[in-house]
């Protein structure tokens, strides 16, 4: 395959970024009532790459103003401090606070960001796992939905790569963020999917 410039290759960081949630049984509406439902104050579990922030940054899309985010890094020597740089001085009952990686807090930062948002009229965060907070929905992907991604961002190309997404999909273990990774440097000459888009 061809290298493509990086503004060029349809899995690039900005059009992967893009995509919208897809769910099939629930929508953004059905989401607002259960949040509603549970006190405003829920969680988004799912594994990696499977969709959670893409979802949260939605559900932030139909929230009023002003909405709080707090994205936390994959690494983060000192994540009471990270947060406390991204909260608001001063939260009030207007507040919505959106937590993206909050796995990355302990127990004891985890009960002080609490503190910090007892006010505000919503809290959503991101948990790889149930627990803290009420799940709002469990984020999951499969092969179909990495085949529909794929034809979304590559319709061209979608024939040449359908026989190799069930394996890059098992060997990412259903992250699709490693899957777009990996198509990514495909497409730009770095790597060699096991398809016939490899040699195309």
């Amino acid at each position: 395959m061809n290298s493509l410039r990086p503004a060029d290759n349809p899995f690039s960081s900005h059009r992967v970024e893009s995509l919208r949630y897809r769910s099939d049984k629930t929508g953004l509406p059905d989401l607002q009532r259960r949040l509603d439902d549970l006190g405003g104050r829920a969680a988004i579990v799912g594994p990696k790459g499977s969709g959670k922030t893409t979802l949260l940054e939605e559900i932030a899309s139909s929230l009023p103003p002003p909405v709080a985010w707090v994205r936390m890094p994959g690494s983060c020597p000192d994540p009471w401090n990270a947060v406390q740089q991204q909260l608001p001085q001063f939260v009030s009952g207007r507040h919505a606070i959106l937590l993206d990686g909050s796995e990355q807090l302990g127990p004891l930062d985890w009960n002080r960001l609490r503190w910090r948002a007892r006010n505000c009229r919503r809290l959503i965060a991101t948990l790889h796992k149930p627990g803290r907070l009420p799940t709002l929905i469990e984020c999951r992907t499969d092969p179909i939905l990495l085949r529909d991604l794929v034809g979304e961002l590559a319709p061209q190309r979608l024939a040449d790569l359908a026989p190799a997404l069930n394996s890059l999909f098992d060997r990412h273990q259903g992250n699709l963020r490693l899957c777009f990774r990996e198509l990514y440097d495909l497409f730009a000459g770095r790597s060699h999917v096991n398809s016939s888009a490899a040699s195309s």
